[in-house]
């Protein structure tokens, strides 16, 4: 099976190295940058314009990606981009005026621009993949409001997690240490953590990884129920020392809460933590109860009851940090590995060609 990749962003190399042992044939279409060969994996650049980083402002090459897609001549085209974005628009054209099928796989939570150009952009190009995927549940939700037949659909991450290979189960912890990772604004519900660890008793530490405009308020919240001694306030953490940082972590909370304007995009953050055999706690907000599924607590947005009952029963029951964190570790092997992806891309292709 020949596949043609078109995605803003190179897809990992694990995923790529995956694809190749299951049979398929990747050709990556990548955006101008320069490129590292590897045997079994076809890159062929195409010139593009604008901020590689912004899928809304890069442009390529109409020209240049139908070239792409003769010289190659894939069976498919793997586009990744919301329906209403320049790489799913001149990916999809390319597609139609080859005649060659394709999987349509949408990033965003929120869904498209309500104008109607857009909307009818976004419908034209949805209607004619022959198969739909999102990187996280409510993103692939987004694309399948309305109706879009009887199209095959599965939720295909992006992959590239850093997972250890070397691990084993430690013994209980004493104190329990909880942990929350990201930038500190109010979406991400730590004062709701706060409130509920303020409810806890017995013996438990909290350490907490960012910065951001809430967190002079969230201090001022922890002395004022007298926790500042329990909590460890760590700043912006450099990526590579965050490994060191979950072996001393026993349960990531993210009681994040929805708005208009945000969700959790892809709770990335605690599928890391899962990867190093942590125990996660989090709300029903964006991609959280998808990633974390039946792999630990899941709790409603702003429910501190339930919050404060999910962190307690890891302080009455220190083991359960181990027994629910290897669980975590095993879903992220099964679900989110290179190779698991891959699989699932794979499987999600064959339904579309045939």
């Amino acid at each position: 099976m020949r596949v043609l990749i078109l995605s803003p962003a190179t897809p990992p190399r694990g995923v790529l190295r995956s694809l190749a042992t299951l049979g398929v044939e990747p050709i990556v279409a990548c955006a101008g940058a320069e490129i590292e060969t590897e045997e079994l994996i076809q890159f062929l650049r195409v010139s593009t314009r604008g901020d590689h980083d912004n899928p809304m402002d890069l442009r390529w090459s109409r020209r240049g990606l139908r070239a792409v897609v003769r010289e190659s001549r894939p069976q498919l085209m793997h586009i990744v981009g919301d329906p209403w974005t320049p790489t799913a628009e001149a990916g999809a054209a390319a597609a139609r005026d080859l005649k060659i099928p394709y999987v349509l796989v949408a990033t965003s939570s929120f869904g498209g621009p309500k104008g109607i150009t857009a909307k009818w952009q976004g419908d034209r190009i949805r209607a004619d993949a022959a198969a739909l995927a999102g990187t996280v549940r409510s993103a692939l939700d987004h694309l399948l409001e309305g109706g879009t037949g009887a199209k095959p659909a599965a939720v295909l991450p992006p992959g590239g997690l850093n997972i250890p290979t070397r691990w084993a189960p430690r013994p209980p912890p004493a104190p329990v240490t909880f942990a929350a990772v990201g930038r500190l604004i109010a979406e991400r519900g730590i004062d709701l953590l706060l409130d509920a660890l303020g409810d806890t008793p017995g013996e438990w530490r909290l350490r907490i990884v960012g910065t951001g405009p809430v967190h002079e308020a969230l201090e001022q919240r922890a002395q004022a129920l007298g926790l500042s001694a329990r909590i460890e306030w760590l700043g912006a953490l450099p990526r590579e020392q965050l490994p060191s940082f979950w072996t001393e972590v026993d349960v990531v909370v993210a009681p994040s809460r929805s708005t208009p304007e945000w969700v959790e995009p892809s709770g990335a953050v605690v599928l890391q933590a899962m990867a190093h055999g942590i125990a996660p706690v989090v709300t029903r907000c964006g991609a959280l109860s998808d990633v974390v599924g039946e792999a630990g607590l899941i709790v409603d947005q702003n429910d501190l009851v339930a919050l404060t009952r999910a962190v307690q029963a890891f302080v009455a029951e220190p083991a359960r940090c181990r027994s629910v964190g290897a669980t975590a570790r095993q879903r992220v092997l099964e679900q989110y590995a290179d190779s698991a992806v891959a699989a699932r891309m794979v499987a999600l292709w064959r339904r579309a060609l045939e």
